[in-house]
């Protein structure tokens, strides 16, 4: 599908969205309109009602009408957020298409200048690749994506089955979006699951004790019977108060309890149902890829506990009627039977609940992942390797528009291990870097990535691109650098095979003290198990091949000056770099004079 094609089908899916919301939105008007003389008709003949028993009659069908139109309000209300979620959603990948991609999370809570490589190549942030790839809206769903990105898969039988279910759910465009509209109607406040993951493990003061379940079952059930006698014969109604007081008293002994527990969990029956919705929604699709058909089970078992949970909370939130909390309370011991049955839950599902709750996470990447892939039909699903070779043809970055990205080819292995890649300012060397780091990312989360052909290895990505100075932990640029470089070598030294992307190295000093503590590094890596591109001005570098012609190669990239204007091409090409350009810059900007 191409890029015109892909925007008329999202320009056509907004359009059906948004002709449905405005049916949907002259529903709500209507029944609105309808609920409210409905009830002003329910006022008037309850009024009248004390005066003729025709009225009453006619008040019932009325309440039955009334309480109709407001379930089915409520259900319309629900449709149009939805509907207005699906809109958005299509209307934003509109934009994306454009190259805009600000309307999406940019992951900046996750950036971390010390990560091994998220922070040289621009994972989280402002027009990263986070922000390009993820759909997810729960905080775990983006905590999870923020991951994938961050920390490849454990094994190349991992990345083929998730492969598989992206690929599969490549083509669901109708059921991605339905579960990222869901996930976008979650009010989830920072600490929600962690705290209800907290309270199923809170210890129990109803349920488990024989007691209090003997209690719950024959105290109701006498003070039951003893008000229905009490109306047939006036010598049980003693009884009958005292049943009831006793009750009062009993709740009375664990009101304090009974609080703080109602407190807790009261407010987490609006996430519930929410978690609820977007376990529903997955556990209604069909399945053929491993992981989604798991998944899938996991959802459809999930979606019923994780329901029966959110309607526990609701009965108990039942007490904050005062009317009914007088009558429940007198007859059943209400409060104590709501944390009873709500403590029987924890207990029989407390072992469970993280993991139906991680279904959701997972379902967001993949799904993620899933749309990334649709919008990008031209990307290819790579090779992972058991040699430590990375090859590609016609590589790009995946963040670059197809129409202006310059592809290159790459190989790295046997025989070029290192690569010495010069070039002018502005030519492509630090892109380059980046385009071959983002794709290897992508490769190892499962994702396609933007190749014509694309083989790797398992291996850990390892840059020195973007070096900052910490005022906060007294470090100074340099010294920040050479700490990068000396996690780098450390892990070279315990031959954990790395892919190592540097960038214009140990820029903190002196040109002299730079070339040879660079042609020092350069040798230090050659013993060791790993890949690396080394992006350099300093061409005395290109020198090392010679020294060592079957570990490492050079090559360029290349800028043109002719007539007095300066242009690039932006190929890797094989060679030392012949062309510099920032004294050419200077002179055109006015910085030195001309010649």
């Amino acid at each position: 599908m191409i890029l015109s094609d892909l925007g008329e089908f999202y320009q056509k899916r907004k359009f059906d969205f948004a002709t449905t919301l405005q049916k949907a939105q002259k529903e709500i008007n209507l029944i609105s309109n309808l609920r409210i003389l409905v009830a002003l008709l329910l006022i008037v003949a309850i009024y009248f009602s004390f005066l003729n028993i025709v009225f009453f009659l006619a008040a019932i069908p009325l309440l039955i009408v009334f309480v109709f139109l407001v379930v089915k309000h409520n259900s319309l209300y629900a449709q149009k957020t939805h509907l207005e979620n699906l809109v958005k959603i299509n209307d934003l990948e509109l934009q994306a298409l454009q190259g805009n991609i600000s309307g999406f999370a940019s992951g900046s809570e996750f950036i971390d200048a010390h990560h091994p490589y998220t922070h040289d190549l621009d994972i989280f942030g402002e027009g990263s690749l986070f922000q390009a790839t993820n759909r997810g809206n729960t905080i775990n769903g983006k905590l999870l994506m923020a991951q994938r990105l961050s920390y490849p898969l454990n094994s190349a039988a991992d990345i083929a089955s998730h492969q598989e279910a992206i690929q599969e759910l490549t083509a669901t465009t109708d059921f991605r979006q339905h579960f990222q509209a869901s996930g976008m109607e979650m009010d989830e406040q920072r600490h929600d699951r962690e705290q209800l993951l907290e309270w199923v493990h809170l210890p129990s003061f109803v349920y488990g004790s024989s007691r209090n379940k003997i209690l719950l079952t024959v105290l109701p059930i006498l003070t039951v019977a003893a008000v229905i006698a009490a109306f047939i014969t006036s010598a049980v109604k003693p009884f009958a108060i005292g049943l009831a007081l006793s009750q009062w008293i009993i709740l009375g002994m664990y009101s304090k309890k009974v609080n703080q527990f109602h407190e807790y969990i009261s407010r987490k029956k609006s996430i519930l149902e929410k978690y609820g919705r977007l376990l529903h929604v997955f556990g209604n699709e069909k399945f053929k890829a491993g992981i989604l058909k798991k998944l899938r089970s996991r959802a459809d078992e999930a979606d019923l506990k994780v329901k029966s949970l959110a309607s526990l909370v609701s009965y108990l939130n039942a007490r904050l009627n005062f009317l009914t909390n007088l009558i429940v309370n007198s007859l059943l011991l209400y409060d104590l039977q709501c944390v009873y049955r709500l403590e029987k839950w924890k207990h029989e599902n407390s072992a469970n609940l993280t993991a139906w709750l991680d279904v959701i996470s997972e379902a967001e990447v993949l799904c993620s992942i899933g749309t990334f892939a649709f919008n990008n039909r031209s990307f290819i699903y790579p090779t992972i390797s058991s040699e430590l070779t990375l090859k590609a043809e016609g590589l790009g970055h995946p963040l670059i528009s197809e129409k202006e990205c310059v592809v290159n080819d790459l190989y790295m292995g046997k025989g070029q291990a290192v690569l010495i890649i010069t070039g002018a300012n502005m030519a492509g060397k630090s892109t380059f870097l980046r385009t071959s780091g983002v794709n290897l990312v992508l490769a190892l989360a499962g994702a396609p990535v933007f190749a014509k052909t694309f083989s790797c290895p398992i291996i850990n990505l390892r840059s020195g691109m973007r070096t900052a100075d910490s005022l906060k932990d007294h470090q100074s640029y340099f010294y920040a650098e050479l700490d990068r470089l000396k996690s780098i070598m450390d892990e070279l030294r315990s031959d954990k095979p790395l892919l190592i992307l540097l960038d214009e190295i140990l820029k903190g000093t002196n040109s002299t003290d730079k070339q040879t503590g660079s042609i020092a590094l350069v040798k230090q890596l050659l013993p060791h198990p790993c890949l690396a591109m080394i992006a350099t001005h300093d061409i005395v570098l290109g020198d090392l091949e010679n020294q060592f012609p079957e570990h490492i190669k050079n090559y360029h990239f290349e800028a043109n000056i002719e007539n007095d204007q300066l242009s690039f091409d932006y190929k890797l090409k094989r060679g030392i770099a012949q062309t510099m350009n920032a004294t050419f810059l200077m002179k055109k900007m006015g910085i030195i004079p001309g010649d």
